[in-house]
């Protein structure tokens, strides 16, 4: 799936890893149009072009789905792509990795910050002041053994990491089959 990832990285610029790893994604699906990361952020449910979306906005209520996911499928739909995302909480520690015929945004709390240094991106679980600075979003294409091999909005390039990142949220994103109506 990943024949070329040059031609789907998408440059992180502010809070903007979750969009550009949505984009990055959407582009593997087939994505076409010349979207740009500040726009996709605002769809996305940010406050300001090249934010974050809202930290509720990944997590759904039970028997509800995530807006990121709704604002997700929206952006592609107009787009002209139907796909399918699904973003649920995940426990540290569980293994992830993408399932056949999808595409994995992992939300990190935990991760390879740049090649041989592992950090959290600035945030810190016993300073509330930086629960809306830290984190990161990247692209997780395969797992191999242990490593994974990611798209990171911080980096250019398809990277490995000798040991996974330790994920908050995962978004599923696969193509979805249109609708008959």
């Amino acid at each position: 799936m990943l024949d070329d990832p040059e031609s789907v990285w998408v440059a992180n610029r502010g809070g903007a890893c979750t969009a550009a790893s949505v984009l990055a994604a959407l582009r593997l699906l087939g994505l076409k149009s010349p979207l740009e990361l500040g726009e996709v952020t605002l769809a996305l449910g940010a406050r300001q072009p090249f934010g974050p979306p809202v930290l509720l906005d990944y997590f759904g209520l039970p028997g509800r789905r995530a807006r990121l996911d709704r604002r997700i499928e929206a952006l592609a739909g107009e787009q002209g792509l139907a796909v399918r995302a699904l973003t649920r909480p995940t426990l540290p520690g569980l293994p992830v990795r993408p399932a056949k015929d999808e595409l994995l945004v992992a939300n990190l709390a935990w991760g390879q910050e740049r090649p041989g240094v592992y950090g959290s991106w600035g945030w810190n679980i016993l300073r509330p002041h930086t629960y809306s600075t830290g984190g990161h979003s990247v692209l997780l294409t395969a797992v191999e053994g242990r490593q994974w091999l990611v798209l990171d909005p911080n980096h250019a390039g398809l990277q490995r990491w000798p040991r996974p990142g330790v994920a908050v949220t995962l978004t599923r994103i696969h193509r979805a089959a249109r609708s008959s109506r």
